[in-house]
């Protein structure tokens, strides 16, 4: 199965140059959250109260498909609830990963995905 979001709007400090994660939310985000989080609506025929995210499953991101190498324990509930997950891309997983995070193999040397607003995000399960 596959969910999409569309990009609503990108906050002033959530896109760091020097940093491999974003933090998601959906438009329900106060002022102080949207400043730093990427807004993020699902599309009304994939609800995101279905959402289902598993290690091995793949988020597109700018035309760029990102594998999934470890989903939180709290993904599933934080995206059901307020659209809310943090997108680590790593070229390996840390020691300890948070309970709210997709964590994406993203190889060091390639450039972060770009985040513009209008455009998709997808969430495939296989």
């Amino acid at each position: 199965m596959k969910w999409m979001a569309t990009i609503q709007k990108i906050g002033v400090e959530a896109i760091s140059n020097n940093e491999n994660m974003v933090i998601l939310f959906n438009e329900t985000a106060n002022e102080k959250l949207s400043r730093v989080a990427v807004i993020q609506k699902f599309d009304k025929e994939t609800p995101v109260s279905s959402f289902i995210c598993k290690k091995d499953d793949t988020v597109t991101i700018d035309g760029e498909t990102y594998l999934v190498l470890h989903v939180g324990r709290m993904v599933a509930d934080n995206m059901h609830a307020i659209g809310h997950c943090v997108l680590f891309f790593v070229d390996k997983l840390p020691e300890k990963t948070l309970h709210n995070a997709i964590y994406l193999q993203k190889d060091d040397e390639e450039p972060m995905p770009q985040f513009k607003q209008g455009d998709w995000i997808s969430y495939e399960h296989r």
